[in-house]
């Protein structure tokens, strides 16, 4: 009975030292290449999983983790990538995520592969609209596999334009907005916060004032124009800025120059 026990613990102990070093030594991410033409891209780590891009050799990607005999990797361009267009609030070519924890599916129906989820908040590129969906380029956190006998490894050390940035969006203004009048320039030193909803005005009383934040239903401020202002038309804000002197001598409403904007989710 020991023998018996001695030498399973052997086989085990021979097998494991066999394997180890193999996955002892990996460090993610690096940088690989397709090693075999059409190799199958799959949406999980398994035969079964749909195939949701073909890769030919030579093809470099950044491998992040792995499960068993599966490499996970980041999509490429060539991969595709879909959310439901209700899930989004879209602007000049980037969405932001409305829902929580929402698929990104492999095509334009909900039965699909899910490549991964995006939190709300999340930003991601719109590529195309049709039919209900989005087409987005590669989304930071999602993944695609492919099995390691069709990958060898390159580089430990990954190009940071390789990598799947996760998008912000710009909202800090560093510089003064363009202005008509000089004294629009001359920001007060003392600041101010609000939180209300943003809408577009219907007549301009100016040529860098095109939206006002309304704070319950009751007080009114302009807000001077910044890049991309529009994004976050007719959703409640919330707004840093100064407000800038002597406006109120042409008009009722105080206006604000933004330092920063941010959407209340």
């Amino acid at each position: 009975m020991l023998n018996k026990i001695f030498t399973i613990c052997s086989s085990v102990f021979l097998i494991s030292a066999f394997i180890a070093p193999g996955y002892a030594d990996e460090h993610f991410p690096f940088l690989a290449e397709v090693s075999k033409e059409s190799v199958n891209v799959r949406a999980g780590p398994n035969t079964n999983f749909e195939k949701i891009d073909k890769l030919n050799k030579g093809t470099q990607v950044v491998v992040v983790g792995r499960s068993y005999e599966w490499f996970k990797v980041q999509p490429l361009a060539t991969t595709k990538s879909y959310i439901r267009s209700d899930y989004l609030k879209i602007n000049g070519g980037i969405g932001l995520v409305l829902g929580d924890n929402v698929n990104i599916r492999s095509s334009a129906n909900s039965d699909a592969a899910s490549l991964g989820e995006v939190k709300k908040g999340a930003l991601v590129k719109v590529l195309d609209q049709a039919n209900g969906w989005c087409r987005l380029a590669p989304v930071a956190g999602t993944v695609a596999w492919i099995h390691q006998d069709f990958l060898k490894e390159v580089s430990a050390d990954v190009p940071e334009s390789m990598l799947i940035q996760t998008l912000e969006w710009p909202t800090t203004v560093e510089e003064p907005a363009k202005v008509v009048k000089e004294e629009s320039i001359k920001i007060v030193t003392s600041s101010i916060s609000l939180r209300g909803t943003l809408e577009p005005l219907a007549q301009s009383p100016r040529d860098d004032v095109h939206y006002e934040i309304i704070i319950d239903d009751k007080s009114v401020y302009y807000l001077q124009d910044i890049p991309q202002i529009s994004f976050f038309a007719n959703a409640v804000v919330d707004v840093e800025g100064n407000i800038i002197p002597n406006w109120q001598k042409q008009s009722m409403y105080p206006l604000v120059h933004i330092n920063k904007i941010s959407l209340v989710l």
